[in-house]
C-alpha cells in the first residue's frame, strides 16, 4: 500500500466510527451552514457540510480502491455508486454523532497534541493538498481515530481468553496457523517489456535477483527482496503468473518476462517447502492473541448496536 492509500485508509478508520467534534457537540458554523440540517441524532444535528466533507473522503477512498486514483467517479455513469457512498455516508455520520455523544458521557478526550504528534509523524501536508481536503476536518478526523481507540479500550478492557477457549479455536481455525506447502517464488515486476530484457539480461550476467527487486520492481514485495513465499494451486494470483511460477523448478528463473494485467514480471522460485500443521503449543500465544481481539471486535460491535438501537434518529434529507 502506498503512502497516499495508507493515509485515506487511515482517516476511513476514523470516519466510519465516529463524529466532528471534540467536545461531543456539532460544529459552529455559518448561519447558511446551520440551516441547512440533513439529519439529528438524540437532538445532535448533522449538517450537509459535514455530510459532503465525509462524502469526498470516501469518494476518494472508493477511487483509490478501484482504479489507483488514475480515474474519478462520474455523476452521470456511476450514479449507482455514488447513491450508495451517500447512504454509507449517512449512516457513518450517524454513528459518528453516537460515539462522540457517549464519550463526552465517559469523559473520554483527545488533545491537540495528541493529533500534533500523529500529524508530525507522516506527510499529510502534501496529502491534503493532493486530496483537497480541508486541514481543520482532518485534523479532527484524526481526533475520531483516537476517540475510537480510547473508547473501543475501554468498554472491552476486561476480556479475557482462556486456555479451553483457545484450545478449541485453534481447532476450528487450525488453517489460520498451519504453514502452506509451494514453492518459494520471487519476482520482479516492470511496466515495459524493454524494461523487463534489459533486467533480465543484468540477471544472466550473474546479478543478484534481491537486489535488483528492491531497485526495479514496481511491486510492494520489493522491500522483500521480491519474495512472495510459497506459490501453490490455491494460491490467489492472476493465472498467467502463477501457471508459470508452477512449472519452474528450484533456482529456475524465467527465460522470458511473463506478461499480466499488472506489467511485466521475471519469476524466480526458491526451495520447495513441506505443508506443516503447529501443534497448539507452538501457536498458543498468537492463538490467545487472535481470540481475545475477536471477543473485543464482537463486544464492541454489539455495544454500538445498543447505542444505535437505543438512538432517536432523524433522516431529514428527504
Amino acid at each position: 500500500m502506498d503512502r497516499k492509500i495508507f493515509l485515506i485508509a487511515l482517516l476511513i478508520m476514523g470516519l466510519i466510527l465516529a463524529g466532528c467534534k471534540s467536545d461531543g457537540v456539532q460544529e459552529q458554523t455559518s448561519g447558511q451552514e446551520q440551516a441547512k440540517i440533513i439529519g439529528e441524532v438524540n437532538g445532535d444535528k448533522i449538517s450537509q457540510t459535514e455530510f459532503d466533507e465525509h462524502l469526498k473522503i470516501l469518494k476518494l477512498f472508493y477511487e483509490q480502491q478501484m482504479w489507483g486514483g488514475s480515474q474519478k467517479l462520474d455523476e452521470s455513469k456511476d450514479k449507482e455508486t455514488i447513491e450508495k457512498l451517500e447512504e454509507q455516508t449517512f449512516k457513518e455520520m450517524v454513528m459518528q454523532k453516537i460515539l462522540w455523544q457517549h464519550a463526552k458521557e465517559q469523559d473520554i478526550k483527545i488533545s491537540d497534541s495528541e493529533i500534533d504528534k500523529i500529524m508530525k509523524q507522516q506527510d499529510y501536508k502534501t496529502f491534503l493538498e493532493e486530496s483537497g481536503l480541508d486541514e481543520k476536518y482532518f485534523r479532527q478526523e484524526l481526533k475520531t481515530q483516537l476517540l475510537y481507540g480510547k473508547l473501543h479500550d475501554k468498554v472491552t478492557g476486561k476480556t479475557k481468553v482462556n486456555d479451553e477457549e483457545a484450545k478449541a479455536y485453534y481447532e476450528e481455525n487450525i488453517s489460520k496457523y498451519s504453514e502452506e506447502g509451494g514453492i518459494q517464488i520471487s519476482h520482479i515486476l516492470v511496466a515495459t517489456e524493454k524494461e523487463a530484457r534489459d533486467i533480465l539480461a543484468k540477471l544472466n550476467g550473474g546479478a543478484d535477483f534481491a537486489d535488483l527487486a528492491r531497485q526495479y520492481s514496481t511491486c510492494s514485495s520489493k522491500e522483500q527482496g521480491g519474495d512472495l513465499g510459497p506459490v501453490n494451486e490455491g494460491s490467489n494470483l492472476v493465472p498467467e503468473f502463477k501457471e508459470v511460477a508452477l512449472k519452474l523448478q528450484p533456482g529456475e528463473l524465467t527465460k522470458d518476462p511473463v506478461k499480466t494485467q499488472f506489467g511485466y514480471h521475471l519469476i524466480k522460485a526458491g526451495d520447495k517447502k513441506e505443508a506443516q500443521t503447529p501443534s497448539f503449543e507452538e501457536v498458543k500465544n498468537p492463538v490467545m492473541a487472535d481470540l481475545k481481539k475477536e471477543k473485543k471486535d464482537k463486544a464492541f460491535s454489539d455495544y454500538l448496536k445498543n447505542l444505535e438501537e437505543k438512538a432517536d434518529i432523524k433522516d431529514l434529507r428527504k
